[in-house]
């Protein structure tokens, strides 16, 4: 049943940075580099977290090293030069994968020199044809970015290129040397999402399927029943797992979270859950440490 208030806006309220920085980020090693625009952590598990808290986004890139090869899981949104930074992490051969292709993950794409995606109609097109500014320029309304961009990001210019791409199936393995992760196919935020399992160290790389704010079933592309069947069927992985690794925010999580996810999904289709409707005609449910943001009509949740 709803609430009885209306929000202005229930995915980017004003002043959004005002709760910056998050205190989570004060018990992480951080990482200097000579790019500003991004704050570097490590993480256990020989994992850096690469964040952009300069906008709205929050987006956080995984570098994971195994003793061959890195994978980087995102290229975040592509106003700063994440390759350069990601060389000055490591020297070990970098292979790329998404988590899906929304705008704020494959910004950098078109620096590597292949980029592994879902096998979906909808990854293959946003990879091949790229994304203009006129597709973009929503993502810079407002306040949306708050802190300096490095000179050679142009607003008026932002676009995202066309890369080079290899598709991928559920159960493909990246090994690293070492290390190996697993692909699972997690559709629901998107029809091309993935996450990634690394079963030996007990972590799992959500990418947007979870993390700690809105998680968003209302967009074009996204859909609540299969986002439900997906957080299910991936909260039965939570005995399995030591820490799960999300794509925004904030990094680190307690396997429970997969469960609370879960739980609250269910909670939704049964009816047993409040909402607030915003302005756009988006409603937002409201649970310990998250959001799910839904379209307002019953046929798609009931």
């Amino acid at each position: 049943m709803p609430e009885e208030s209306l929000l202005e806006d229930a995915i980017q309220p004003q002043r959004w940075f005002s709760t910056l920085p998050r205190p989570e980020y004060a018990a992480l090693p951080k990482i200097e580099t000579s790019e500003p625009w991004f704050e570097v952590y490590q993480l256990p598990g020989n994992v850096m977290a690469l964040y952009e808290p300069g906008h709205f986004q929050e987006v956080i890139s995984f570098l994971v090293l195994g003793s061959d090869k890195a994978l980087l899981i995102d290229t975040g949104l592509g106003i700063a030069n994440i390759r350069a930074v990601v060389e000055e992490l490591t020297t070990l051969d970098v292979v790329v994968v998404n988590s899906h292709t929304h705008f704020d993950h494959i910004g950098d794409n078109h620096r590597f020199p292949c980029v592994h995606v879902y096998n979906h109609p909808h990854a293959i097109k946003r990879l091949g044809d790229g994304m203009e500014p006129d597709q973009l320029s929503v993502h810079l309304r407002g306040d949306s970015i708050w802190m300096p961009v490095p000179e050679r990001f142009d607003p008026e210019a932002y676009r995202i290129p066309a890369c080079r791409f290899a598709t991928i199936e559920e159960g493909h393995l990246f090994d690293l040397g070492g290390r190996r992760l697993e692909t699972l196919y997690t559709p629901g935020h998107s029809p091309d999402s993935i996450m990634l399992l690394d079963r030996e160290n007990r972590l799992l790389f959500t990418g947007d399927t979870l993390y700690p704010a809105v998680l968003y079933a209302h967009l074009e592309g996204s859909a609540f029943h299969t986002y439900r069947k997906t957080m299910a069927r991936i909260a039965e992985l939570a005995p399995q797992l030591d820490r799960v690794y999300c794509s925004h925010n904030t990094p680190v999580h307690r396997p429970q979270f997969l469960i609370d996810a879960a739980a609250a999904f269910e909670a939704i289709a049964a009816g047993e859950a409040d909402y607030k409707l915003d302005a756009n005609g988006i409603r937002l449910y409201s649970f310990e440490g998250f959001a799910i943001a839904t379209p307002d009509d019953e046929r798609v949740l009931s």
